[in-house]
């Protein structure tokens, strides 16, 4: 049986991955909130990519995953895809605040080797923006 937002059996909540982006310090910080998944996971490498292309310079991107409850093989595909673009622009794309479940995800994959994570976003910020840094 799954739960909905409010808690009540069989419903589905309204927006299952909600989205929120900006610009900090010349990085491009994206929040993510919800599930990660094959019905989600398309609008948000979309939202990125869009994103990244209104950059100036190589893109610096700060995926902060902290809020993200759930995330399945098309979301990890999704992140890989904004890993190898931000690389192909000449930038970095790193991972914020993620979650034990989530870094577990990362880790079993392989996929921790190239998606590098930070506590927080501060900290993420600061090791995309350091003197010789990406």
């Amino acid at each position: 049986m799954s739960l909905g937002a409010d808690g009540a059996p069989g419903r589905v909540p309204a927006d299952p991955l909600r989205i929120r982006s900006g610009v900090r310090d010349s990085c491009l910080i994206v929040e993510a909130e919800g599930e990660l998944t094959i019905l989600t996971a398309d609008r948000l490498r979309e939202h990125v990519l869009t994103d990244m292309r209104d950059l100036d310079g190589p893109p610096r991107v700060v995926m902060d995953v902290g809020e993200v409850s759930f995330c399945d093989s098309s979301g990890l595909n999704a992140l890989i895809v904004l890993w190898k673009s931000a690389h192909r622009g000449g930038g970095e794309l790193v991972l914020a605040r993620p979650g034990r479940r989530f870094s577990t995800i990362i880790e079993r994959s392989g996929l921790d080797r190239h998606l590098i994570a930070h506590p927080s976003q501060e900290s993420a910020i600061a090791a995309l923006t350091a003197p010789g840094g990406p």
